[in-house]
């Protein structure tokens, strides 16, 4: 009996020890994971501060000659995003609503998703 004591002892020993290590690799995703969850929000904070600045401050900053440069490079690249848009939704038979961005059929008199009034030249 003494042998097979010593193999349900080590057994016993190992599992514990599998277990331990398998709970310490739960916890580390599980706070890899948060960390990820964070990154992400503070990213999302931090796109919208932007956003915030630029709409609210554009006047004041634009005396700054570095931010000037930025402003112009992002109203350029906004002025690209519309035009491809435009002709995805051409190409897609849809019309884009000015005013809430949704994408309605051609046909469409009035946008689904906040009721403006759509027309064929927007």
């Amino acid at each position: 009996m003494g042998i097979l004591d010593d193999v349900v002892v080590n057994a016993k020993s190992a599992a514990e020890a599998v277990g331990k290590k398998a709970g310490q690799l739960v916890d580390a995703s599980k706070l890899r994971i948060t960390v990820a969850e964070l990154n992400t929000e503070l990213r999302h904070k931090y796109e919208a501060l932007g956003q915030f600045v630029a709409d609210n401050c554009r006047e004041a900053l634009a005396e700054d000659e570095a931010v000037a440069a930025e402003f112009a490079e992002i109203d350029e690249l906004s002025a690209q995003l519309a035009a491809v848009s435009k002709e995805l939704s051409d190409k897609q038979n849809k019309v884009v609503c000015p005013v809430c961005g949704k994408a309605s059929p051609a046909s469409a008199a009035f946008c689904s998703n906040c009721g403006t009034k759509l027309s064929a030249d927007e």
